[in-house]
């Protein structure tokens, strides 16, 4: 198995919880504190997620075409294209990015507000801003994002994937041995090596003790699938 995909998945994990973050306090209208500083760390761990699988799994036979078609994918999404620039901006500049809002009656007849993004006088720093109100904006992003790591589980689960790479069908595809096995799951080679334990038994004792992917819920939370796109 290549490195560690898990650093993607932390990724992912990072970005949902500071996109929670951001939607509780637009809620609550905590919005020229709370919600500027979520939105800043938002669009700064967004932005790690396609770096993270770079670094990963770039030595993946067939990673290249596929990253670069994945690329090219995300520079023509002008959503992406505006968080790339919105993140540059908060990051290196230090301008917060949301502006002022509007308010509306929910279904419930409560008053809410909708929030949106500044723009700038300077219109070289900023190519698009969308007209959306920011909460959607994110939200759509992250969906962006994530179905490229949905496809990337698509494209390389066997590889990449414990759940899929730690298997009696993949050990015998692979021509690997059960001591590769101990040693990508990060074990001494023969650590499952126990009297009367067939090949079975060893694969699923390495399976026992290595993390399994724990994202799936935010697949199910905003496509209501798992992690391969899987209903």
């Amino acid at each position: 198995m290549s490195r560690s995909f898990g650093i993607v998945e932390q990724k992912i994990e990072e970005s949902e919880f500071f996109l929670s973050k951001i939607t509780e306090s637009l809620e609550e209208e905590r919005v020229y504190d709370e919600a500027q500083f979520y939105l800043s760390a938002f669009a700064s761990c967004t932005r790690s997620i396609t770096f993270t699988i770079q670094a990963s799994i770039s030595d993946i036979s067939g990673f290249d075409k596929w990253y670069k078609s994945q690329q090219e994918k995300l520079k023509l999404n002008k959503l992406a294209r505006f968080f790339l620039e919105a993140r540059n901006l908060s990051q290196k500049i230090g301008y917060y990015l949301i502006g002022g809002g509007s308010s509306y009656t929910d279904e419930n007849g409560d008053s809410k507000m909708h929030y949106y993004f500044q723009t700038f006088q300077n219109s070289n720093q900023l190519s698009y801003v969308p007209e959306e109100d920011v909460l959607t904006c994110c939200v759509d992003y992250f969906k962006t994002l994530l179905i490229v790591v949905m496809d990337c589980y698509k494209e390389f689960g066997k590889l990449i994937d414990p759940e899929k790479f730690f298997t009696i069908e993949n050990l015998r595809e692979t021509n690997k041995t059960i001591e590769d096995f101990e040693e990508q799951a990060g074990y001494p080679r023969g650590w499952t090596n126990i009297p009367n334990f067939t090949t079975q038994q060893r694969v699923d004792l390495i399976r026992r003790h290595h993390p399994m992917p724990k994202i799936d819920w935010i697949f199910e939370k905003y496509f209501d699938t798992n992690r391969y796109g899987e209903k």
